[in-house]
């Protein structure tokens, strides 16, 4: 004998219960089989199915929902069961009036403010564009001072001489090599003012540091020996030279002019002892030629101070003056890139703060429009959330004069063209409910109509709102959906839908009511020769008439459809024995067969 499932078991001893009402003419030890109704035992195919009761509902809804962000009411409501036509909808039919006087005001307060921000942003914009040509100047200024700064080099040693001192000293030896160190400055000041931009427009979190700084300074050389530099006279054309060149001819000149004087006073020595020339006009020559002496000896003098300090001097000052041009540049370049930087980032917030304030002035412009609500598409006017508890929509009226909020669900517009049912699966069942299995599905409204369907959607978990009222209840929300088009069908209406869940082709069935459960054992009463015989039976599967008998039953044989009342003593002193698994039994004093007879009265 097999073990039936304890859910099978409670199901059919339900049934059992019921079966008895109206047959109470038991006494004595037994019951006459011919008062009590029986069924002859069928073999043929028998349909499993799951019962469950439902509400027809459309398998897409349209929800209306309120787009104003502060509460406001319903100045006018269209009757709940209007029918929209698609005129309705071309010809734009009013739905729902809401209250739009706050937001009215709230959009004048905030055309002010709109009006500042957009006047902020412009003149942050216009400064932008006046820093970048303030910028543009001041390089200028600084290049060309830079420029004549190595002009006034070039001017004084000649441009070779020049070139070949400052690509010593590490510094653009020429007027092409200064643009181009100039070029690479600016672009890496912009670059920087790029990625600080960059970092500004990612948020506050961005660290403004980030940016790693590449302008270098003009390299510092040590002190330059401009010595060698003055005797390089086939390569000079410059004042330099040209000085030299002045100091050494006049330091020439005086020392021809010395020795005429030489030669003069030694002429005159030579008369004056033979008594020519008086001593007066000796004298004369002597201071002279004194005079032409000291004239060498100042231009020797400049000449040494010229070539030691002078020109050492003027060089280093002209050095020093381009090399400060240059460090002037770059500190230019800088303090633009800091201006530029901080006009940027006064361009960025006010963009931003006006991009916020152009996009809430939107949104409130659409939210005004929004207090309008005209017809989206064709279909019935269901107030609330249709899918929503009864309890949600009662705390949540929508009806003229209401309050309702952000994101609330004034009307429900379903499509009609695809309905289906929504039925909850006891956790009993569950197993037997598969996606794609058949569905016969009853119309309370329309009765003695069948339509066909089929399990479109099933849970995986129970419906936690069923438990949060009765715990011990686990049921599986399951859509069912309706083939076809019926227009008479609305959302709301009562159904009942019959899961096919297996098509037993050729078996042994008897009706659910025939069976009686005892410690999870099932047992039939035949009809045999007037008496009733209990018998133990194997079953199967069922549905909410029959049940499959695959053990203990044969085709024509009577059951009874009403359970008689007995007693222990009428079973023959039945006693409690041990079954298979653990679980007692009722086991007859005497060794007898399955079938017990119960004698009639």
């Amino acid at each position: 004998m097999k073990k039936g499932t304890s859910n099978t078991g409670i199901i059919i001893a339900g049934v059992s219960v019921l079966a008895v009402v109206g047959w109470w003419s038991m006494s004595g030890g037994g019951a006459a089989a011919e008062k009590v109704p029986t069924r002859i035992v069928q073999r043929g195919p028998l349909e499993i199915t799951v019962l469950q009761g439902g509400e027809i509902r459309a398998l897409q809804n349209n929800e209306v929902k309120s787009e104003i962000e502060i509460p406001t009411k319903i100045l006018s409501l269209i009757p709940e069961g209007y029918l929209i036509s698609e005129e309705d909808v071309k010809d734009g039919k009013v739905l729902i009036e809401l209250d739009s006087t706050d937001l009215k005001t709230k959009i004048e307060t905030h055309e002010i403010d709109f009006q500042t921000t957009v006047s902020n942003y412009i003149d942050a914009d216009e400064n932008r564009e006046i820093q970048k040509s303030e910028n543009q100047t001041l390089v200028r200024d600084v290049k060309q001072v830079a420029i004549f700064a190595l002009m006034d080099f070039e001017k004084y040693l000649g441009r070779e001489v020049t070139g070949a001192i400052l690509t010593t000293a590490g510094l653009p030896p020429d007027v092409d090599a200064f643009e181009k160190y100039a070029d690479v400055l600016e672009t890496q000041a912009n670059a920087q003012v790029s990625s600080e931009a960059a970092l500004a427009k990612r948020g506050a979190n961005a660290k403004p540091g980030v940016a790693k700084k590449t302008i270098a300074a003009p390299p510092v050389s040590e002190m330059i020996n401009f010595t060698p530099f003055l005797e390089q006279k086939a390569q000079s054309d410059g004042e330099a030279q040209q000085k030299l060149r002045q100091l050494e001819d006049d330091l020439l000149l005086h020392r021809s002019e010395l020795a005429l004087a030489k030669q003069k006073v030694e002429s005159s020595k030579r008369l004056a002892e033979k008594k020519f020339v008086t001593s007066a006009q000796m004298e004369n020559d002597l201071v002279g030629f004194e005079k032409v002496q000291l004239s060498v000896k100042t231009s020797e003098t400049a000449l040494a101070l010229y070539k030691k300090y002078e020109f050492s001097k003027h060089c280093a000052t002209y050095l020093a003056a381009y090399r400060e041009a240059l460090n002037k540049l770059q500190r230019t370049i800088r303090a633009n890139r800091s201006r530029m930087a901080q006009a940027e980032t006064r361009f960025s917030t006010a963009k931003r703060r006006y991009e916020m304030e152009l996009a809430q002035r939107e949104n409130l412009e659409l939210q005004l429009k929004a207090c309008v609500i005209k017809a989206p598409q064709p279909g019935l006017v269901a107030y609330g959330d249709l899918n929503a508890s009864s309890s949600y929509n009662y705390n949540n009226s929508i009806e003229e004069g209401a309050t309702v909020r952000l994101r609330q669900t004034l009307l429900t517009i379903p499509d009609m063209s695809q309905m289906g049912v929504r039925v909850n699966v006891h956790e009993s069942q569950i197993k037997k409910v598969r996606i794609g299995q058949p569905v016969k599905v009853r119309v309370d409204a329309e009765p003695g109509k069948e339509l066909d369907g089929r399990v479109a959607e099933l849970a995986v978990l129970p419906d936690s709102s069923s438990s949060r009222y009765t715990p011990n209840l686990k049921v599986y929300p399951c859509t069912i959906h309706i083939n076809g088009y019926h227009p008479w069908m609305k959302p709301g209406m009562n159904a009942k839908v019959e899961i096919i869940v297996d098509q037993l082709a050729d078996v042994l069935y008897v009706p659910v009511q025939s069976i009686e459960v005892d410690q999870d054992h099932h047992f039939c009463y035949i009809s045999n020769n007037g008496n009733l015989e209990r018998r133990e039976i194997s079953t199967g599967l069922f549905n909410d008439e029959f049940i499959e008998v695959r053990d203990g039953l044969q085709g024509g044989e009577a059951v009874a459809l009403a359970l008689p009342k007995k007693a222990e003593t009428d079973m023959g002193g039945a006693v409690k024995s041990e079954p298979e698994g653990g679980q007692p039994k009722a086991k007859p004093s005497k060794p007898k067969d399955k079938a017990v007879a119960i004698a009639k009265p």
